[in-house]
């Protein structure tokens, strides 16, 4: 390759990798359920417990290997929620190289990269489905990366690279073996077919990379049973019933992320698609398929579909190299990155308006169904400044009650109830009808006689934000009886760059408490 298309592939990498940080900025912000993930990780380094209530070994999680990096992060000086935005910008990034690396490796191109090959990268710089998750403070970023190296592993012939990756992959989030294990079956029968069986590893290099890919999930299955007493996550409990939701919040989450990368514009591309490409088609349609058997998402921008977003940007960018190449020969190549560039900057307009719909959503959902980034950034702030108070002001062994189980119990170190179920054992030990028209992840709810029985300090999950006290009726009419009181925590003002001038006034966070029971400052009237 001349050394002049070599420095302006480098100079595009570099332009690529900025733009996409860039443009995650625009999106920066941490959830609650990430909240979930820092206590697990805070408990573990500071009590050596991996445990969400210290004595309760409930595992409420599905990123062991997420949490277990964010424990020594908090070793060694850095608080999960400093340390995550910084390792899942860094796992988009990585991510984004994989999915280039990956679309080469099935390509066949040798050498250094060229401008074509970094198609892909440049339309997920582009796509908030992939730069959304770039932040957040969840594993979502480090899963995909995890999950594409081992396709590209695989399509390299690194067979216990690709082992290696898959145990990682696996370990940060169960489901993406799920893709893995597609592409490693369809690339192999691709290549039985098409007479290229040199390319497949003999039998005793395949065992030895089953071996490291499968041992390690083997010992956390184990280890998980040992610890826990389940095979399965507590999650699973909950996240079970998805299947309700299937025709509802899956078909609609399926068809939102579908049309917020405009796949209908790229129907003219299908018409090029051959055998070669369905080591791509059927991981997308893999990992399509699962996020709507579990009922899809509430969260908007398709968390459970970024690994079907950077496959099917590399799939794009793959299909624009071959009609380039087909129709235009040797201007094949400027083409296809002329088209890329294209696309690019129609995702980016669009995603323009995205972002200022989201800002204008601080509340509230998305088309009436979808959490943006900004209502789930306010809400945790919100929380985070609430709890950080009741730290503060309340005694250590006081309990709560939640229905948001990250930020609140996160800031606040207090022992917590959570009415959904994520992370408390009482959904396998209480049966409860599944609601059919709840939010996915929230359709089970405590019986009142369930969380009392608990006895709580503070009843939270029935609680009140806003800028004004409410009023003593409003207390006896959720639900717990006559004489519940509030209790209402006073965070004051908080950051929060959403805002007019960057700061949010909370007001007051309070939460129910039974009269006669004093929790801190929270007292009768009269009394001392």
């Amino acid at each position: 390759m001349p050394a002049g298309q070599s420095r302006a592939a480098m100079a595009l990498a570099a332009a690529t990798a900025a733009l996409l940080l860039v443009h995650a900025r625009a999106w920066q912000f941490i959830c609650d359920d990430a909240y979930i993930s820092f206590r697990y990780a805070w408990n573990l380094a500071e009590h050596g417990a991996l445990e969400y209530n210290l004595g309760e070994r409930v595992e409420g999680y599905t990123n062991f290997l997420w949490v277990i990096v964010l424990a020594l992060g908090t070793c060694l000086g850095a608080l999960p929620e400093a340390l995550a935005p910084w390792l899942t910008q860094l796992g988009a990034l990585a991510g984004a190289a994989a999915t280039i690396v990956l679309i080469r490796g099935l390509r066949g191109a040798s050498g250094p990269w060229t401008a074509v090959d970094l198609i892909p990268g440049l339309l997920l710089a582009a796509a908030p489905e992939y730069v959304v998750w770039a932040h957040g403070g969840l594993e979502t970023s480090w899963a995909a990366a995890l999950t594409i190296a081992a396709m590209a592993a695989t399509a390299q012939g690194r067979w216990r690279w690709a082992g290696t990756l898959t145990a990682l992959a696996g370990l940060t989030r169960p489901d993406a073996v799920l893709p893995i294990g597609v592409f490693l079956i369809v690339w192999s029968i691709g290549h039985v077919l098409g007479g290229r069986r040199e390319r497949l590893p003999p039998l005793r290099e395949a065992a030895i990379a089953t071996v490291i890919a499968g041992g390690p999930l083997v010992v956390h299955l184990l280890w998980r049973h040992a610890y826990y007493g389940e095979w399965l996550p507590n999650t699973w409990a909950i996240k079970q019933h998805g299947r309700l939701l299937r025709d509802t919040f899956g078909v609609a989450y399926v068809a939102a992320w579908a049309s917020a990368l405009r796949l209908v514009w790229l129907t003219p591309l299908a018409l090029l698609l051959r055998a070669r490409h369905m080591p791509l088609v059927l991981p997308i349609a893999a990992v399509v398929g699962y996020a709507w058997s579990v009922g899809g998402d509430f969260m908007a921008y398709g968390r459970f579909l970024v690994v079907a977003t950077a496959l099917t940007a590399g799939l794009v960018g793959w299909l624009l190299i071959e009609a380039g190449e087909k129709f235009f020969r040797r201007r094949g190549p400027a083409v296809a990155v002329g088209a890329g560039l294209v696309l690019a900057i129609a995702l980016g307009l669009l995603a323009r308006g995205r972002v200022v719909k989201d800002r204008e959503t601080a509340s509230g959902w998305l088309d009436g169904r979808w959490e943006g980034v900004t209502a789930m950034d306010r809400f945790a702030r919100e929380r985070v400044a609430a709890g950080t108070w009741l730290k503060e002001h309340v005694p250590e062994d006081t309990s709560i009650s939640v229905g948001a189980a990250g930020a609140l119990p996160y800031a606040s170190r207090l022992r917590a109830v959570d009415v959904y179920g994520l992370v408390d054992r009482w959904p396998r030990e209480v049966e409860v009808e599944p609601q059919v028209k709840a939010r996915p992840g929230h359709q089970l709810m405590a019986p009142q006689a369930v969380i009392l029985a608990r006895e709580p300090d503070l009843l939270c999950h029935v609680g009140h934000v806003g800028p004004q006290r409410p009023t003593p009726s409003a207390a006896r009419k959720r639900g717990f009886g006559r004489d519940m009181v509030w209790a209402c925590a006073e965070p004051g003002t908080v950051s929060d760059p959403s805002a007019p001038g960057g700061l949010l006034e909370v007001g007051f966070y309070c939460c129910l408490r039974r009269r006669g029971h004093a929790v801190g400052p929270f007292v009768d009237e009269g009394a001392p």
